[in-house]
């Protein structure tokens, strides 16, 4: 997906991915009215969350066509 086919779903709170990026994500925290990118490696001491009150993407992220909506986990997915 491009861009801006992800955008409203980044807007509505959802994470968005690249398929390029690895173990990496990023979403909008309503309540804090930021952007939040965070990078989940294997080794959790190795785990940051950069919180930032502007979208910061590369102009490379912004014509990329690998875009992707992920979805939180819930209690029901971890039950099944």
């Amino acid at each position: 997906m491009k861009f801006t086919e992800v955008l409203d779903s980044l807007m509505e709170g959802k994470p968005i991915t690249r398929t390029s990026w690895e173990q990496k994500y990023m979403y909008y925290d309503k309540d804090e009215i930021c952007f939040v990118l965070v990078r989940c490696p294997d080794d959790i001491e190795s785990r940051y969350e950069l919180w930032s009150l502007t979208l910061d993407l590369y102009p490379i992220d912004l014509i990329a066509d690998d875009w992707d909506i992920d979805y939180w986990d819930t209690e029901e997915d971890k039950e099944e």
